[in-house]
């Protein structure tokens, strides 16, 4: 092989070998340029008493079809903002505030994220690698309160028990409550259509009861419900023929018939 092949061999390989680093030199650019950053979103609720989770994707720049999604419970979405600047894109996700209903969250990322109590945040979204945002809502318990209210009669009274029973939801205990002191029940897991509930207390010969007020309770997710028990006293007769009422009675007949003879003589 003479020397002007050889050089022409040698320049073609070097041409070669150019060509295989520029192209190894440009594929992290290319890749940079080609990839998209996704959000992996994870919603973790009780079907139970939550039907569905409207859920928010905001993004500074780059564009989706739609921002809006609706989650079931333990269900998973993966949103890709198109157009998107790596670096310079801030991305939010949240959920509307639901009444009955608290939220938290938590976020992950390769680059920089954030959660508290207005979602999931990545300043920037980053472009490398999935980003993670996880939605957990837990059902906030309702109050019930009972009140008491006397009617006649004088002395201060004993309190009185009151029980509760609802068509489903989680609670326990009996209470005692007295006028100027109620009490309550604090009832989770509740239907999202709600439950009604009664309250009734325990029954006495001193008193007359009137449940009506605390009867057919409806309560909901975040509205809880109060209701009053008004007693109306019971005052006993006096037992005129015990010891005491025959002793009393001889005593009048006497006096009546002495102020009689008084008079007739």
């Amino acid at each position: 092989m003479d020397h002007r092949a050889q050089c022409t061999i040698i320049g073609a390989m070097r041409l070669l070998l150019s060509g295989i680093l520029l192209i190894f030199c440009a594929l992290p650019a290319w890749g940079q340029v080609g990839e998209q950053g996704s959000i992996r979103i994870e919603a973790q609720y009780d079907g139970r008493y939550l039907e569905q989770l409207p859920v928010e994707v905001l993004c500074s720049a780059g564009s989706m079809q739609e921002n809006q999604f609706i989650l079931g419970p333990g269900e998973r979405l993966v949103v890709r903002p198109e157009g998107f600047e790596p670096g310079k894109t801030f991305c939010q996700i949240r959920i509307s505030p639901l009444r009955g209903y608290s939220v938290s969250y938590s976020a992950a990322s390769p680059g920089k994220s954030s959660a508290d109590r207005n979602g999931c945040h990545f300043s920037p979204l980053s472009a490398g690698g999935e980003n993670h945002c996880t939605l957990r809502v837990e059902q906030d318990s309702v109050t019930l309160t009972v009140y008491k209210k006397w009617i006649g009669g004088s002395g201060k009274d004993d309190p009185v028990r009151v029980s509760l029973e609802c068509e489903s939801g989680q609670y326990s205990g009996t209470r005692l409550v007295n006028e100027g002191a109620p009490d309550s029940w604090e009832i989770r897991n509740i239907d999202p259509g709600g439950i009604l509930c009664n309250v009734s207390e325990e029954v006495r010969e001193t008193f007359s009861p009137d449940i009506i007020d605390c009867q057919g309770l409806l309560l909901l997710p975040g509205k809880g419900e109060e209701c009053t028990m008004i007693n109306t006293k019971i005052v006993k007769r006096i037992e005129m023929f015990n010891r005491y009422g025959k002793l009393i009675m001889i005593i009048l007949v006497l006096g009546v018939g002495l102020v009689a003879v008084k008079r007739f003589t």
